[in-house]
């Protein structure tokens, strides 16, 4: 896994929110890409202001989730979108 310190949602992605998904479009890479609500949340927080244990623990208030696997999940996510070069 990448070492994180405050990831940044690239410039240029297209976000919308429909329903339970989010629809990224990636114009510079001619790509359109679905997240649930959980992995929209996170991109929405990749904003050079959190790290990814803040992003945890703001993507888990109101969940009874423990901390830990919130936090696994969230840098997976966060892998999934440098591969995707949604993040730097």
């Amino acid at each position: 896994m990448h070492e994180w310190s405050k990831p940044i949602a690239i410039d240029g992605l297209e976000v919308r929110r429909t329903g339970l998904d989010v629809i990224v479009h990636d114009p510079q890479h001619e790509k359109i890409h679905i997240l649930n609500r959980s992995a929209g949340a996170v991109l929405d927080l990749c904003d050079g202001e959190h790290d990814p244990a803040q992003i945890a623990s703001l993507v888990r208030a109101g969940m009874d989730v423990p901390q830990e696997r919130v936090l696994s999940d969230v840098l997976a996510t966060l892998d999934t979108f440098r591969r995707l070069r949604f993040v730097r």
